[in-house]
């Protein structure tokens, strides 16, 4: 089967043919779920795709309006980090809780990892995974600027550049961030002995 550029897409989408917009709604879906979990904390299957939903009904109202000024992956972001965040406001004001990063990649482990020894033994296995929750735990107490530049550059794995375009701040802006998450984090887990320090290159 011919890989349809997203262009193609998007102009068959708006001339009527479900199948395109659906073929846009599987290619992205991940990357959508990915950014609902890396704003919003503690989120039940249903509400999960509840807001990716929401989140590709405003993607399709708002597709006449798409130029293509930025790429469609970003355009697609903005929109539903702008979601996200409304619906993570209006669930800390409901519930009053702070949110957090659980994340998981294609083969199951946290992006967010930290440095563990690697032998296989069930020890370290049960030891990396204690570790893993204080990660999770500690990225409660990170901003919502902080945690999205996280779930962006390392979980998302965007450039520092893309990244800094669907947030509409430099990049210096977004490396500072960045720094900033990473000796936060580091602060705040600091009494667990877990040193913090995911890969990325700022």
């Amino acid at each position: 089967m011919t890989h349809r550029t997203d262009a193609d897409l998007i102009q068959r989408t708006l001339s009527g043919e479900e199948a395109a917009f659906a073929e846009l709604i599987r290619r992205y879906e991940r990357r959508v779920i990915v950014t609902i979990k890396g704003v919003i904390h503690d989120l039940q299957r249903e509400e999960l795709e509840d807001i990716a939903q929401e989140i590709f009904l405003l993607l399709f109202r708002s597709l006449p309006s798409f130029r293509g000024d930025a790429q469609f992956s970003t355009y697609l972001t903005r929109i539903a980090l702008r979601h996200c965040w409304r619906v993570a406001k209006r669930r800390r004001k409901r519930f009053g809780t702070f949110t957090s990063l659980d994340i998981e990649d294609e083969k199951g482990g946290n992006r967010l990892r930290d440095r563990t020894p690697a032998d296989g033994s069930a020890d370290d296995d049960m030891l990396a995974e204690e570790r893993r929750e204080a990660v999770r735990r500690g990225l409660t107490f990170l901003s919502e600027e902080f945690r999205t530049v996280l779930v962006m550059r390392i979980v998302e794995e965007l450039p520092v550049e893309q990244v800094a375009e669907i947030l509409g701040v430099s990049t210096g802006t977004v490396k500072s961030r960045l720094y900033r998450a990473r000796e936060k984090m580091r602060e705040i887990l600091r009494d667990t002995g877990l040193d913090f320090d995911p890969t990325f290159d700022e």
